[in-house]
């Protein structure tokens, strides 16, 4: 036993003696500089900028390279062969680093944060400047689009516009072209006509028989000039008033004159253009030419019209047509004004129209063959802002003038004059309204003190 303990003495005194002979624990220091950094240091000041201060053996870490504004701390380890490598990053503020600096140093930190803080925040006022400044342009931008874009469309509508009038002036042109046609064709057969008839009546040794009181005169091509309705008045097919009655015109209703002549009774009669018809053989097509529109009646049994569509036919105007005229397609609709639609077809009319022509007495009305019918609405116009009687409009309107009127009614009625003589005395002025180049004048009127004394005509003078 005693042999055995003194065994283990000597190694019980080496267990004793070793602790103390081991080296002590290095402390950590914190240095400004370090008077030979290792390279790795000397890579990081050239990536990161130099650092604030060294901790040395400080927590298990070779030295810790700390930047204060950047509140950055930045651990290395050497690992053999004595090369330190950095193994992590970690903030100074709220660890044990952030108490082995002075007070001057941690608010350095908190001044620097600050800045930044204040830094970022001018960007982004900044950054919002620039955002309001852009928003700002691309509004102005997107207002020029879209005055642009309306100038474009104005433009595009304007010459939709003038292309709509243009074709409606060919249409009207070729209308006009057709009727010409169709006048001179049916002008040619007449012609034929009549020979043949005269031919026949010569081989038969029979004589012609003129009956120019009974039938009305040929229209005349030369013939121009308006009707202006004085009251209500009856158009009828020939010039007497015991045939059919074809229009009731009401007062001051204008129509364009293309001949005229007396009946048996003297009174004179005026033919007059009331409307016109197209004719066509083409088949039945839906719609109202030019336009592709559905017809709408009230009543099929009656044929009133509505064209266009089926939401409006509460302000169109119908048309009436013959029953004969229009197909039923089996459709039926309702609106709250017509609680009752049906739906026809009716054919679009394209080749050749028909004049419808009309004739009405003097009595109902004034010729005017040296006016036409804007002149005549334009006349109307001006005599409506007067308060003259109406004798003297109606003289105006007929194109005579009277004893008495003024300077300003003889305009009216007759035109400016081309010539005015005045001529100054004791007892007024007097005036000489020539009418007519000299020296071929065609008419004088003389006014006293600015009133009508009296007139004349000259021979061979229009008026």
């Amino acid at each position: 036993m005693k042999k055995k303990i003194f065994l283990l003495l000597p190694l019980f005194l080496m267990v004793l003696i070793a602790p103390a002979c081991s080296p002590k624990p290095r402390s950590s220091v914190l240095l400004r500089d370090l008077s030979a950094p290792p390279k790795v240091v000397l890579e990081t000041f050239a990536k990161e900028g130099k650092g604030d201060y060294f901790l040395l053996n400080d927590e298990g870490y070779s030295f810790r390279l700390i930047y204060l504004c950047e509140n950055r701390v930045l651990n290395f380890i050497d690992e053999p062969p004595k090369n330190p490598i950095m193994v992590s990053i970690q903030p100074i503020l709220d660890t044990p680093v952030e108490n082995r600096l002075e007070a001057d140093e941690r608010r350095r930190i908190w001044a620097c944060m600050e800045r930044k803080v204040r830094e970022e925040n001018s960007r982004v006022e900044e950054l919002r400047g620039r955002i309001a400044e852009e928003r700002i342009k691309i509004e102005k931008e997107l207002h020029a689009t879209w005055v642009e874009r309306d100038r474009i469309l104005a433009e595009m509508e304007k010459k939709r516009k003038l292309e709509a009038q243009r074709q409606r002036r060919m249409e009207e042109e070729m209308r006009k072209a057709e009727e010409e046609r169709l006048r001179k064709l049916e002008e040619e057969q007449r012609r034929k006509s009549e020979e043949e008839r005269k031919i026949r009546a010569y081989r038969a040794g029979e004589r012609e028989k003129e009956e120019l009181s009974t039938l009305p005169l040929p229209p005349k091509v030369t013939e121009s000039g308006v009707f202006l309705i004085m009251k209500e008045a009856d158009v009828f097919e020939q010039p007497r008033e015991t045939v059919k009655i074809l229009h009731k015109a009401q007062k001051s209703d204008i129509f364009e004159v293309i001949n005229s002549t007396r009946d048996e009774h003297g009174i004179e009669w005026y033919q007059m253009v009331l409307s016109e018809r197209v004719i066509s053989e083409k088949g039945k097509r839906y719609g109202w030419s030019p336009e592709e529109r559905s017809f709408w009646v009230k009543n099929k049994l009656l044929a009133w019209v509505y064209p266009g569509d089926l939401a409006k036919t509460h302000t169109v105007k119908p048309i009436k047509l013959n029953v004969e005229e229009i197909q039923f397609t089996g459709k039926k609709a309702s609106t709250p004004q017509r609680p009752s639609l049906f739906e026809v077809i009716y054919e679009v009319h394209t080749e050749f129209t028909q004049r419808i022509i009309g004739w009405a007495d003097e009595k109902s009305g004034i010729r005017r063959p040296n006016k036409n019918r804007e002149e005549m609405r334009n006349l109307l116009q001006s005599l409506s802002k007067t308060p003259w009687s109406l004798q003297i409009q109606n003289d105006i309107l007929k194109g005579d003038i009277r004893i008495g009127f003024t300077p300003e009614q003889v305009t009216l009625s007759w035109g400016r004059p081309d010539h005015i003589n005045t001529t100054r005395t004791l007892v007024g002025v007097h005036e000489q309204w020539v009418y007519g180049e000299s020296p071929f004048p065609n008419s004088y009127v003389y006014f006293e003190n600015g009133v009508v004394k009296s007139w004349e005509f000259l021979r061979g003078s229009g008026k």
